[in-house]
């Protein structure tokens, strides 16, 4: 019965379970100590017994509760994995959400930008159908004045749209300017704001008629007539915007003669007409202007420059075309496929207006 007896306290719950399961005592003395030992427990067997039975219940319930506790952990071990496992599925879905939106955004420009002008030019259409029904219908001989008039004003524009387009060569001008096919005159008026000395020239009379009712310096008159009373060497600029497209070719090399001629070492010869090398220019809109002739290659345009002594300070195509009007490019294109659409872009899509800025 030797096992019945334990030397050292036991470890652990469990350890307490099996001794007072077993009744497992600690070792008697021997002598007479351990006969008073056995005699005490005789006449509190009973009590024992019921203390025993505690112990074991108590063990009991701390097993379920650390059981129960083990469970708990279990739990919410499994919730928080659960919900690490939703917050990284939704943050991989958001940021699925947010890369579809960013490629939509430069999309959504490009398209608001290509509505935008088309608003434009039907709101400026409109205004040009209203002016039609407001102003007297054309039968005098000048009739063909004042339809160009028209014409102009449908096609070119609000006259604010192109003071912003002139205000590059108002800042390169260098007096006294000439201003060869002044048109409705925006180029003049920002010279004279500005303080610069310029004189227009057209061969609309309804034009020149506005510009000097409207206090400013302009001729009847077309190239090469209009170079000259000029004296040689006495211009510092010369602007012919949208200009060299409407004339035949000798009045294009005279052009290039007379501005030789008149303008001053240093001074500039400024020229904007359509980009001849966007496929949309030439192809199409350019048309739209019956009184266009021919688009003018920037080729042709250097060559005479240079013949007739002037060295190209500047040669660009400028006012690109909205971005909506182009093939988009999205990012899940292979590089191939966005080389070739970067090449069809900028053939057929390219800027609508060449500038060439050249210098005696």
């Amino acid at each position: 019965m030797s096992d019945r007896y334990i030397d050292t306290p036991p470890e652990g719950s469990e350890g307490w379970r099996e001794v007072w399961q077993d009744d497992r005592r600690y070792r008697p003395s021997r002598g007479l100590g351990g006969f008073i030992q056995r005699l005490i427990r005789r006449f509190t067997a009973s009590d024992t017994e019921r203390q025993r039975n505690f112990n074991l219940v108590l063990l009991d319930l701390l097993r379920d509760a650390r059981n129960d506790a083990e469970a708990i952990r279990r739990d919410l071990r499994g919730d928080v994995e659960a919900v690490q496992r939703d917050a990284r599925a939704a943050d991989e879905a958001l940021a699925g959400e947010m890369e579809k939106i960013r490629e939509l955004i430069p999309v959504a420009a490009r398209r608001n930008d290509a509505l935008i002008a088309a608003l434009d030019q039907k709101i400026e259409t409109l205004a040009v159908r209203v002016r039609d029904v407001v102003n007297p219908v054309v039968t005098s001989a000048g009739s063909g004045d004042f339809l160009y008039r028209r014409l102009e004003d449908a096609l070119r524009g609000p006259e604010s749209h192109v003071r912003i387009d002139v205000a590059p060569y108002v800042r390169l001008a260098q007096a006294p300017v000439l201003d060869v096919g002044c048109g409705r005159g925006e180029f003049l008026a920002a010279c004279h704001e500005a303080a610069i000395e310029a004189r227009g020239f057209d061969t609309n009379e309804r034009s020149v008629a506005d510009l000097r009712a409207r206090g400013l310096d302009a001729v009847l008159a077309g190239v090469p007539e209009c170079f000259g009373p000029i004296e040689s060497g006495s211009v510092g600029s010369i602007l012919a915007m949208h200009v060299v497209e409407h004339l035949p070719a000798e009045v294009l090399f005279a052009l290039f003669r007379e501005a030789a001629r008149v303008l001053r070492p240093g001074g500039l010869l400024m020229i904007e007409t359509p980009n001849a090398e966007s496929m949309l220019v030439s192809a199409s809109e350019f048309w739209r202007d019956p009184t266009h002739l021919a688009p003018r290659h920037p080729a042709a345009l250097t060559v005479l420059a240079r013949e007739h002594g002037f060295a190209i300070e500047e040669l660009r195509a400028v006012h690109e075309l909205p971005e909506g009007t182009k093939i988009p490019i999205l990012p899940t294109d292979a590089p191939e496929l966005q080389r070739v659409i970067h090449a069809i872009n900028d053939r057929l899509f390219a800027a609508q207006d060449l500038r060439l800025i050249a210098r005696k």
